[in-house]
């Protein structure tokens, strides 16, 4: 796995990167602004408690090593409520819904799983929530 900066690679790419300190299997993520985009990391492996996943700022010239042979599966959860990491298929697209960053406007996002796009909100759009788990393909 070679090391490249964190700008060159796709938002939706699978990489590991160092997760305060342990090497962490990830999505990229961008968040698109009127005249930048920020980088961020999705941490999918190991994970700790759901409830808690969020976005990690990521610096642009940060290394990440690509990697791919994995996917996410997924299974339908019993309750209706959508908690941060559980994931949505809106409209054939699977969204993962995550704390934002402490300085943001608002408690929560949600990543594009496809394509790593990060959008502030899903509420209106909400189905039932899924259950995931990172595979090996």
């Amino acid at each position: 796995m070679e090391s490249r900066p964190a700008y060159e690679i796709n938002a939706g790419q699978w990489v590991v990167a160092e997760v305060n300190g342990i090497r962490t299997l990830c999505l990229k993520a961008e968040r698109v602004g009127k005249d930048h985009v920020n980088h961020f990391l999705v941490p999918l492996d190991p994970l700790g408690d759901r409830r808690h996943l969020r976005l990690h700022y990521l610096d642009p010239d940060s290394p990440l090593s690509p990697t791919d042979g994995y996917h996410l599966s997924f299974t339908p959860q019993d309750s209706p409520d959508v908690e941060p990491g559980d994931a949505l298929n809106v409209d054939g697209v699977v969204w993962l819904k995550l704390l934002d960053l402490p300085s943001a406007q608002r408690l929560y996002c949600y990543v594009n799983m496809a394509d790593g796009q990060v959008r502030p909100r899903m509420e209106r759009r909400q189905s039932r929530p899924l259950r995931w788990h990172v595979q090996t393909i």
